[in-house]
């Protein structure tokens, strides 16, 4: 899981077609929808301690990911 680096840098990872895990306690749901929209199709972005997201919020995320890429909320 990375923890060090901030949705920025985050988000040039998944525009080259890595899969990511976070943590979903360092950062804000818009800032997870950001990293999502960017994830290449076929490349996974794992939220994890998700519990403080409600189900509006894992589904705006979930949503903006493109075609073949996943969001895994755990």
């Amino acid at each position: 899981m990375i923890k060090h680096l901030d949705a920025l840098a985050l988000g040039g990872i998944a525009l080259k077609g890595g899969s990511l895990e976070v943590d979903g306690s360092q950062f804000d749901a818009l800032a997870l929808g950001g990293i999502a929209q960017k994830l290449q199709p076929g490349a996974h972005l794992k939220i994890h301690n998700s519990a403080r997201l409600n189900a509006l919020a894992m589904g705006g995320i979930a949503s903006k990911a493109g075609t073949g890429a996943t969001v895994i909320f755990c």
